[in-house]
Protein backbone atom coordinates (compact mmCIF):
# COMPACT_ATOMS: atom_id res chain seq x y z
CA UNK A 1 0.00 0.00 0.00
CA UNK A 2 1.44 3.36 -1.06
CA UNK A 3 0.19 6.32 1.08
CA UNK A 4 0.97 9.89 0.24
CA UNK A 5 0.68 12.99 2.41
CA UNK A 6 1.94 14.36 5.70
CA UNK A 7 1.53 13.01 9.17
CA UNK A 8 -0.08 15.11 11.87
CA UNK A 9 3.27 15.46 13.66
CA UNK A 10 4.96 16.84 10.53
CA UNK A 11 2.22 19.45 10.10
CA UNK A 12 2.42 20.52 13.76
CA UNK A 13 6.22 20.88 13.57
CA UNK A 14 5.98 23.04 10.44
CA UNK A 15 3.28 25.26 12.03
CA UNK A 16 5.39 25.65 15.18
CA UNK A 17 8.40 26.74 13.10
CA UNK A 18 6.28 29.25 11.17
CA UNK A 19 4.85 30.63 14.44
CA UNK A 20 8.34 31.12 15.92
CA UNK A 21 9.56 32.90 12.79
CA UNK A 22 6.51 35.21 12.88
CA UNK A 23 7.14 36.02 16.56
CA UNK A 24 10.69 37.06 15.71
CA UNK A 25 9.95 38.95 12.49
CA UNK A 26 6.68 40.84 13.14
CA UNK A 27 7.93 43.07 16.00
CA UNK A 28 10.83 44.18 13.82
CA UNK A 29 8.72 45.26 10.87
CA UNK A 30 8.41 49.02 10.51
CA UNK A 31 5.16 50.36 11.90
CA UNK A 32 3.04 52.90 10.12
CA UNK A 33 3.09 56.62 10.85
CA UNK A 34 -0.47 56.52 12.18
CA UNK A 35 0.44 53.73 14.60
CA UNK A 36 3.52 55.68 15.76
CA UNK A 37 1.32 58.73 16.32
CA UNK A 38 -1.19 56.75 18.39
CA UNK A 39 1.57 55.11 20.44
CA UNK A 40 3.25 58.49 21.01
CA UNK A 41 0.03 60.12 22.22
CA UNK A 42 -0.71 57.27 24.62
CA UNK A 43 2.88 57.16 25.86
CA UNK A 44 2.95 60.94 26.42
CA UNK A 45 -0.36 60.73 28.32
CA UNK A 46 0.93 57.88 30.48
CA UNK A 47 4.19 59.77 31.09
CA UNK A 48 2.29 62.87 32.28
CA UNK A 49 0.18 60.74 34.66
CA UNK A 50 3.28 58.98 35.97
CA UNK A 51 5.17 62.28 36.42
CA UNK A 52 2.31 63.59 38.56
CA UNK A 53 2.24 60.44 40.70
CA UNK A 54 6.03 60.41 41.13
CA UNK A 55 6.15 64.11 42.00
CA UNK A 56 3.61 63.56 44.78
CA UNK A 57 5.20 60.41 46.21
CA UNK A 58 8.87 61.46 45.81
CA UNK A 59 8.12 65.06 46.90
CA UNK A 60 10.02 66.53 43.99
CA UNK A 61 9.30 68.51 40.84
CA UNK A 62 9.54 67.22 37.30
CA UNK A 63 9.61 69.22 34.09
CA UNK A 64 8.28 68.28 30.67
CA UNK A 65 10.32 70.26 28.13
CA UNK A 66 8.59 70.62 24.76
CA UNK A 67 9.61 72.36 21.57
CA UNK A 68 6.48 72.88 19.43
CA UNK A 69 7.20 72.39 15.75
CA UNK A 70 9.77 69.65 16.49
CA UNK A 71 9.81 66.11 17.87
CA UNK A 72 11.74 67.26 20.96
CA UNK A 73 10.03 66.14 24.19
CA UNK A 74 12.09 65.45 27.30
CA UNK A 75 11.43 64.79 30.98
CA UNK A 76 13.75 66.41 33.52
CA UNK A 77 13.89 66.43 37.31
CA UNK A 78 14.59 69.37 39.61
CA UNK A 79 17.98 68.99 41.29
CA UNK A 80 18.65 69.99 44.91
CA UNK A 81 20.21 73.28 43.74
CA UNK A 82 17.13 74.11 41.61
CA UNK A 83 18.71 73.26 38.26
CA UNK A 84 17.41 70.61 35.87
CA UNK A 85 18.87 67.11 35.68
CA UNK A 86 18.13 63.74 34.10
CA UNK A 87 15.46 61.95 36.13
CA UNK A 88 16.63 59.09 38.33
CA UNK A 89 13.59 57.01 37.38
CA UNK A 90 14.37 54.82 34.31
CA UNK A 91 10.76 55.10 33.06
CA UNK A 92 11.10 58.88 32.87
CA UNK A 93 14.41 58.64 31.02
CA UNK A 94 12.70 57.10 27.98
CA UNK A 95 11.62 59.26 25.09
CA UNK A 96 7.83 59.72 25.33
CA UNK A 97 7.32 60.62 21.66
CA UNK A 98 8.55 58.49 18.76
CA UNK A 99 10.98 60.00 16.30
CA UNK A 100 9.21 61.78 13.46
CA UNK A 101 6.12 62.62 15.53
CA UNK A 102 5.97 66.40 15.98
CA UNK A 103 4.48 68.48 18.78
CA UNK A 104 2.27 70.62 16.53
CA UNK A 105 1.31 73.05 19.29
CA UNK A 106 0.60 73.36 23.00
CA UNK A 107 -2.41 75.22 24.37
CA UNK A 108 -2.35 76.62 27.91
CA UNK A 109 -5.24 79.00 28.73
CA UNK A 110 -3.05 81.68 30.38
CA UNK A 111 -0.49 81.59 27.51
CA UNK A 112 -2.71 80.76 24.55
CA UNK A 113 -1.51 78.58 21.70
CA UNK A 114 2.26 78.05 21.55
CA UNK A 115 3.50 77.01 18.08
CA UNK A 116 7.27 77.41 18.41
CA UNK A 117 10.09 78.05 20.82
CA UNK A 118 10.62 76.10 24.00
CA UNK A 119 8.05 75.38 26.68
CA UNK A 120 8.46 73.83 30.13
CA UNK A 121 5.55 72.29 32.00
CA UNK A 122 6.18 72.06 35.74
CA UNK A 123 4.77 69.03 37.55
CA UNK A 124 5.05 69.44 41.31
CA UNK A 125 3.59 67.65 44.32
CA UNK A 126 0.18 69.18 43.54
CA UNK A 127 0.30 68.07 39.90
CA UNK A 128 0.23 70.37 36.89
CA UNK A 129 -0.38 74.05 37.52
CA UNK A 130 -2.47 74.61 34.39
CA UNK A 131 -4.82 72.76 32.07
CA UNK A 132 -2.71 71.76 29.04
CA UNK A 133 -3.59 70.56 25.54
CA UNK A 134 -0.77 69.03 23.49
CA UNK A 135 -1.38 68.31 19.80
CA UNK A 136 0.84 65.69 18.17
CA UNK A 137 1.12 65.44 14.37
CA UNK A 138 2.51 62.74 12.10
CA UNK A 139 4.30 63.41 8.81
CA UNK A 140 1.11 62.22 7.06
CA UNK A 141 -0.83 65.06 8.72
CA UNK A 142 -2.76 62.98 11.27
CA UNK A 143 -3.35 64.39 14.76
CA UNK A 144 -3.81 63.07 18.29
CA UNK A 145 -4.56 65.27 21.29
CA UNK A 146 -3.31 64.85 24.88
CA UNK A 147 -5.21 66.81 27.54
CA UNK A 148 -3.78 67.09 31.05
CA UNK A 149 -5.84 68.56 33.86
CA UNK A 150 -4.42 70.44 36.86
CA UNK A 151 -4.26 68.46 40.11
CA UNK A 152 -5.72 65.01 40.37
CA UNK A 153 -3.45 63.59 37.67
CA UNK A 154 -6.23 63.24 35.10
CA UNK A 155 -4.94 62.91 31.52
CA UNK A 156 -7.04 62.11 28.46
CA UNK A 157 -5.93 61.12 24.96
CA UNK A 158 -8.09 61.67 21.86
CA UNK A 159 -7.70 60.85 18.20
CA UNK A 160 -7.80 63.95 16.03
CA UNK A 161 -7.29 67.64 16.80
CA UNK A 162 -9.41 68.52 19.83
CA UNK A 163 -9.53 72.15 20.90
CA UNK A 164 -11.38 71.88 24.20
CA UNK A 165 -12.11 69.34 26.89
CA UNK A 166 -14.90 66.92 26.01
Amino acid sequence: MNRRGFTLIEIVVVLAIIAMVMLLVLPRLPSSESENLKISARTLGATLRYMQERAATARTTYYLRLEPGTDSVKVLERAADGSEKEPGDPLLQQRPVKEGIVVADVVIPRLGQVNDGQLRLDVGMGGLRDFVIIHLRSAEGGFWTVMAFPSGGKVKVYQGYQEEAL
